[in-house]
């Protein structure tokens, strides 16, 4: 009977690691948002109707706390206009930012960690792409 639970504890474990290593090979992070790479860091970013959802990893997409980080997320308009929402924590490793105007073209979440900036690429509005309008 053990032999039988440790077998099923290990396909079930397995099915996990192939899951997030699929994700990782197709840009996708572990909540399914894009996900990009800055320096040491990944962040990973979704949503598009009123809030979006950030998330900030280590090199090896182990989530980083939020408890000590704070940051904005900058919307990008035409024209050259920007707006800004701040990160509010979401969960213990999550962040939510709520969008200002839903006819963004990107955004770019910033981190403070510590007095350190993480500022990331740009991430295209997700709406905008799933409507052929980006």
């Amino acid at each position: 009977m053990k032999s039988a639970t440790k077998n099923i504890v290990l396909a079930v474990v397995s099915i996990f690691f192939v899951g997030v290593l699929r994700a990782q090979e197709s840009g996708l992070g572990p909540h399914g948002g894009r996900l990009k790479t800055v320096g040491n860091y990944k962040i990973e970013l979704f949503g598009c109707d009123d809030y979006l959802e950030v998330y900030l990893y280590d090199g090896a997409l182990s989530a980083i706390n939020n408890n000590n980080l704070n940051g904005t997320v900058e919307f990008f308009y035409t024209a050259k206009a920007t707006l800004s929402s701040p990160l509010v924590h979401y969960g213990m490793d999550g962040f939510t930012a709520k969008i200002p105007a839903n006819t963004f073209l990107y955004s770019k979440p910033s981190f403070n960690m510590n007095g350190m900036f993480i500022v990331t690429e740009k991430f295209e509005n997700e709406c905008l792409m799933s409507a052929g309008k980006n």
